[in-house]
């Protein structure tokens, strides 16, 4: 065998080995992974305030004064949008969550809306766009006033 053909014959079989590791690891060769479906992001289990949140307690208008400040300072708005409708070209493009909707698909235990939101702020979803924001925000107090505020958002 001719050199060429050689290298040819090596990096194809170098190239296919690491396809099937890759797909192997993402579970795309195994019977559950075959649909191609995306498996849902796991988020960690809500401790602290936000498992302690009181359900259908009104915030403070402080604490959305908070939230507010927090939202605008923060960058949530960047991909969410200044209204928090996420329809801005780089929300679409990010496919960020709208707000104002007050549907948020990767809440799949359905837990209470106010300590799910304070949730992904601190850890973010795997799989998506959104990242923990747990070092910007480093007072898990500011993080559910923040909530609350996003919470608002879809009262409006």
């Amino acid at each position: 065998m001719k050199a060429p053909a050689r290298v040819l014959l090596i990096s194809t079989i170098v190239s296919v080995l690491v396809m099937g590791v890759a797909l192997f690891r993402y579970g795309l060769l195994t019977k559950s992974g075959s649909t191609g479906a995306v498996s849902e992001p796991l988020l960690p289990e809500v401790t602290g305030e936000a498992a302690n949140a009181e359900v259908g307690k009104a915030p403070t208008a402080k604490q959305l004064a908070n939230g507010k400040d927090l939202y605008t300072t923060k960058t949530c708005g960047v991909c969410h949008g200044a209204d928090g409708k996420a329809d801005s070209p780089t929300a679409k493009a990010m496919k960020a969550t709208n707000l104002v909707s007050g549907v948020f698909h990767n809440n799949k235990s359905k837990m209470e809306p106010v300590a799910y939101i304070a949730k992904v702020i601190a850890e973010g979803v795997p799989g998506t766009g959104m990242a923990s924001f747990k070092a910007q925000i480093p007072k898990e107090s500011d993080r559910m006033d923040l909530a609350e505020y996003v919470h608002s958002l879809a009262k409006k």
